[in-house]
């Protein structure tokens, strides 16, 4: 199957006159493939603002699951583009954390797909101040990721007895 993916990954490139200096197929898990690209031109498949590699993504992934009987997943990885998105994202996220912690005041986030919140939840969850933790808010598009404190809840013992 990999040898499939990659043969047809290299023909849907060369029918668009991309250059590809390399293509390697991975398989993550069961029926689930990462197909990483090389390529001096990765700014034909990202650009602008990595809209096309999502296009570009899901046409490949229609040709590909056409031609393999077996239901698959596929992830296309260019350039190591999505790694950095996702350090990145990381590296903005951790700030917004540490912006929560010292001010204590919840913090709206701005607009992400769901794979990406999914991302933020895991990296807050992973954070190592298990008084901080997200929330979504909304429904569909209008979907919100909040980075929330933890109220702490004072309890008072009114007989004075265990003060």
């Amino acid at each position: 199957m990999i040898d499939k993916i990659n043969s047809l990954t290299s023909e849907f490139f060369n029918n668009f006159l991309i250059k590809i200096d390399s293509i390697e197929v991975l398989n993550q898990e069961k029926n689930i493939f990462l197909v990483k690209i090389n390529s001096p031109e990765s700014w034909l498949i990202i650009w602008p603002n990595w809209k096309n590699l999502d296009h570009i993504s899901n046409i490949l992934k229609l040709i590909i699951k056409r031609n393999i009987s077996e239901p698959i997943k596929i992830h296309l990885e260019v350039n190591d583009y999505i790694k950095s998105k996702d350090d990145r994202l990381k590296i903005f996220i951790l700030e917004k954390i540490k912006l929560v912690e010292k001010n204590w005041k919840d913090l709206m986030l701005p607009y992400y797909s769901a794979y990406d919140r999914k991302k933020i939840h895991s990296i807050v969850a992973d954070y190592k101040n298990d008084k901080i933790y997200t929330k979504s808010i909304w429904e569909w598009n209008q979907r919100r990721l909040y980075i929330c404190k933890v109220n702490e809840k004072i309890t008072i013992d009114l007989d004075w007895n265990d003060i």
